[in-house]
């Protein structure tokens, strides 16, 4: 193969693969954050977390989050438990929290939203659904 031969085998090659990538990347069933996957709320909108569990160790954290049933629940600067719908409203990408600056973020396209689901700035349009949160001792109840 002679070289200029071998350079556009290459670049094809590498425009097919950051083609896959972006086509593949940005489908609302691929698309993930940190490998959470982001998932519809389940049916189960109603559910307790034991915060004594590993598993919720980042709710201990102020700024710290987790997710369950298809929703992100955080633990904001002061303290105090919020929950919403954790896939982004615009394709579908698990957002995260950040605590520092009081929000939702999604990395994928910048889509920011308040602490309580509302779109800061977008590509999304369309608020987060908001869920409601109760703490009795270390139990934590999240509810639609």
């Amino acid at each position: 193969m002679e070289r200029k031969e071998f350079i556009n085998a290459l670049g094809l090659s590498t425009a097919t693969l950051l083609l896959a990538t972006c086509f593949g990347g940005c489908s609302k069933a691929s698309v993930s954050n940190n490998g959470n996957t982001a998932q519809p709320p389940s049916s189960n909108s109603d559910f307790v977390l034991d915060l004594n569990l590993t598993e919720n160790a980042n709710l201990g954290i102020n700024g710290g989050f987790v997710y369950k049933n298809g929703i992100i629940i955080a633990r904001t600067t002061t303290g105090s438990y919020i929950a919403v719908a954790m896939a982004c409203t615009h394709q579908g990408t698990a957002v995260v929290y950040d605590g520092s600056n009081n929000r939702f973020f999604c990395n994928n396209h910048g889509s920011s939203f308040s602490n309580t689901g509302v779109v800061n700035n977008g590509p999304a349009l369309t608020n987060l659904k908001q869920y409601n949160t109760t703490v009795t001792g270390s139990m934590l109840r999240v509810y639609g």
